[in-house]
């Protein structure tokens, strides 16, 4: 049996979570979503709006998808607290745990992979709790700035 691409499987929840909570079919849902993917891994709303003008899709649909997507778990955001302070959103589709770092001072967000972490929260045992995945931010500050902030580092500097 061939396995479901990711977009394919982010139309079949976006289809359950519409009919489960009995809301309209639009095709300009999908537009959204089938651009959602040819998005990179983290996009703004506004980089997605910008991406929708070609279809000319309004602000208002493109911001209610948003919405509705995170609401069906296709999409999770997160926060940027430095920077335009804009909420970046990823691709959820496949249950898996999920951890970030998020640069304070610069506002990069990094993909994280902790073996360890992962194993301690998926085996605790949670009364009347089973944990499916879960999604982990770790705010602080990247190589790049904790360099910047001891001197070591200028980026107009070259090396010499």
């Amino acid at each position: 049996m061939k396995r479901k691409s990711p977009y394919e499987q982010a139309l079949e929840r976006l289809n359950e979570y519409i009919d489960g909570h009995q809301m309209r079919h639009t095709p300009e849902r999908e537009i959204v979503l089938q651009l959602v993917f040819e998005l990179p891994p983290f996009f703004t709303a506004k980089e997605l709006e910008e991406k929708c003008k070609a279809e000319h899709l309004t602000r208002g649909t493109v911001y209610n998808s948003l919405e509705l997507f995170v609401s069906a778990q296709i999409l999770r955001g997160v926060h940027r607290l430095q920077g335009n302070h804009a909420t970046e959103y990823e691709v959820i589709v496949e249950e898996q745990p999920h951890m970030w770092v998020v640069c304070q001072k610069c506002g990069r967000i990094f993909d994280m992979k902790d073996k360890a972490v992962e194993r301690i929260i998926m085996e605790r045992k949670y009364t009347n709790f089973g944990v499916t995945h879960f999604s982990l931010v770790v705010y602080g500050q990247c190589k790049t700035c904790r360099a910047t902030r001891a001197g070591r580092y200028s980026p107009k500097s070259t090396p010499k």
